[in-house]
């Protein structure tokens, strides 16, 4: 059965998907001492860490100043070490504490339930949905590289 809604465009499925993944993840995390945004900061760290904070923002298709913003926050909770980078002397690799381990773990329980619940309630193979996602994440990369080069001049 067809809704409404569903034929305006693909953008638009992404902004509704957006805004529904955005309440899921607040009510799942409602009770959990980091928001979902800092709990995949976090994780970013604790499963490919340590990065410097230039990998992190491209890691994450972020700007590189609201990364700054997370790890400000991160030292300010002491959830973060800094160390020199070997080949980089003006760069630092960072990764978490144990407190901000701890602190991951505590989130990554409620995070893992409704990962779990939604992964259940998929129509498709999630594999197939992440492929997608994948998919379409190299498009918005593409498109965002010649819509960038169109406002230079150079494309």
């Amino acid at each position: 059965m067809k809704q409404p809604g569903r034929e305006i465009s693909l953008l638009f499925d992404l902004f509704v998907v957006n805004q529904r993944v955005r309440r899921l993840l607040s009510a799942a995390l409602a009770d959990v001492p980091l928001r979902a945004d800092e709990y995949a900061v976090y994780s970013l760290l604790f499963e490919q860490g340590p990065l410097t904070a230039t990998e992190m923002a491209r890691r994450m298709g972020m700007p590189l100043t609201t990364v700054l913003d997370y790890l400000r926050a991160m030292d300010d909770r002491r959830h973060l070490r800094r160390e020199p980078h070997p080949r980089d002397g003006r760069a630092q690799q960072l990764s978490l504490t144990i407190a901000g381990v701890t602190e991951h773990r505590r989130t990554n329980r409620a995070w893992e339930l409704m990962r779990v619940r939604l992964e259940q309630s998929l129509s498709v193979p999630t594999k197939d949905v992440r492929r997608a996602l994948q998919a379409l994440d190299d498009a918005v990369v593409t498109a965002l590289a010649r819509l960038e080069a169109d406002a230079e001049g150079t494309g």
